[in-house]
């Protein structure tokens, strides 16, 4: 069901609910009214026939001079008066009103709902005879009914054009409450496909033009996420193909150069009058060679010390041949003991960031001091913190390298800052959650 279907469904509801407790209203105020006229009526005609009568008493009067005073009374509002006389029957009705019946009659339902019952006083006057005449009074609620019908349509009228009025106001809030929540839409459904370049334009509403500004903000950042991305997957082909040559040319240089070497001097240990001696040596010093360039592919590659003898040990072969590499270069280690407990996912991701931090500080620091830190908080997450005194650079000049070490770090679940002002070194943070490694493993 939309939105528009739904709010229309309520807003009709709430209408028949208003009409249907407003109509019960109007019927109940409506027969409190006629009951409370009528009995004033009454209550009128009685008062004025006892004034009439004391102020001329009757006794010696006859019907031509008091009767055209009661018949006066019949302009009253709501009554019927009939005089009786005592003994006669039927009564005789010298005056009664005649009560308009035209089209403008309420409907029956109407009437019955609020008729109240037909009330009737008696007043009786002594003649001069002495004979007694009883004066009745007959409530009749019909111009009443007839009063509080025409008020009651006339509320319901106004409730009704009220109620429309207040339709057509909502109905056109909604309209563009509609149209700026169909506008997100499709501005998400643009982000969805991939599309980042949509800007959703600004809204009346504030709330909406609060949403479509995030939306535009996460389209924006998405976009800058995708092209970081892509400019990311192109460096890590550049790295793999440069790699490859790199593997390649040691692979021809060394070990090619390497294995002619020894092929040469294995053909030469056939003729006679050779130093055997001198050629098993220079064998030797060229297999020793060969173990050192094998040993650093396979440190380039993978460490394979690291499933072997852990990530301490893998961590501070690496520190060594950085002091080796660089012996200018101070390079203070402290690690915790509980980090050997890692993962071998954990641990390598951990191993490739001092690895990267440590390739940046010797190639863009110019740094005389470096420090690494690897611990463990009470075992719930592994922390690295390395940080140098070299040269620095600004925060937002970030490399592929930085952009790698993120990558590395938040895809494990685990956050990555970077802090760096020329001159003040650089400062790499970042922590992993800690994964136990397993039994088998």
């Amino acid at each position: 069901m939309s939105l528009r279907t739904l709010i229309n469904l309520r807003i009709i509801f709430s209408v028949i609910l208003i009409l249907l407790l407003g109509g019960a209203t109007a019927v109940w105020q409506a027969r409190q009214s006629v009951a409370k006229e009528v009995q004033s009526s009454i209550t009128l005609a009685l008062q004025m026939i006892e004034f009439g009568f004391a102020q001329a008493p009757i006794e010696g009067k006859d019907n031509s001079e008091w009767l055209p005073q009661i018949s006066a009374l019949q302009q009253t509002r709501h009554l019927q008066i009939s005089i009786a006389q005592e003994g006669e029957k039927p009564v005789r009705f010298v005056t009664q009103r005649v009560v308009d019946e035209d089209e403008n009659r309420p409907p029956e339902w109407f009437i019955q709902a609020v008729m109240t019952e037909y009330l009737t006083e008696r007043y009786d006057v002594t003649m001069a005879n002495g004979s007694i005449k009883t004066i009745l009074i007959t409530a009749n609620p019909m111009d009443e009914i007839t009063e509080a019908w025409g008020e009651s349509k006339a509320f319901f009228w106004s409730v009704v054009v009220m109620l429309w009025v207040i339709f057509l106001a909502i109905n056109l809030v909604f309209n563009s409450m509609l149209r700026a929540v169909q506008g997100i839409l499709t501005g998400l459904h643009q982000v969805e496909l991939g599309q980042y370049d949509m800007v959703i334009p600004p809204s009346n509403i504030s709330e909406f033009d609060a949403i479509a500004v995030e939306v535009n903000d996460m389209s924006r950042a998405l976009k800058i996420a995708q092209e970081n991305n892509q400019a990311l997957a192109r460096h890590t082909m550049n790295i793999q193909e440069t790699e490859r040559k790199t593997m390649s040319r040691e692979l021809h240089d060394e070990m090619g150069q390497s294995l002619t070497a020894i092929k040469a001097m294995a053909v030469a240990s056939k003729q006679g009058n050779v130093d055997m001696p001198s050629i098993a040596d220079s064998i030797i010093e060229i297999c020793d060679h060969l173990a050192k360039v094998v040993r650093s592919m396979m440190r380039t590659l993978h460490p394979l010390s690291l499933a072997e003898l852990g990530l301490g040990a893998t961590l501070t072969d690496l520190v060594n041949e950085w002091r080796r590499r660089q012996p200018t270069l101070d390079i203070l280690f402290h690690y915790d003991d509980q980090v050997e407990m890692l993962d071998n996912e954990v641990a390598i991701n951990v191993y490739r960031v001092v690895q990267e931090c440590l390739t940046n500080v010797v190639r863009h620091a110019n740094a005389s001091e470096v420090t690494v830190d690897v611990n463990s908080a009470n075992q719930s997450r592994v922390t690295l913190v390395v940080s140098d005194n070299g040269v620095g650079g600004k925060v937002g000049a970030q490399g592929f390298g930085v952009l790698g070490m993120r990558e590395r770090v938040e895809n494990l679940g685990g956050q990555f800052s970077f802090e760096s002002s020329n001159g003040k070194g650089m400062t790499v943070s970042a922590w992993m959650p800690f994964i136990r490694k397993k039994d088998n493993e």
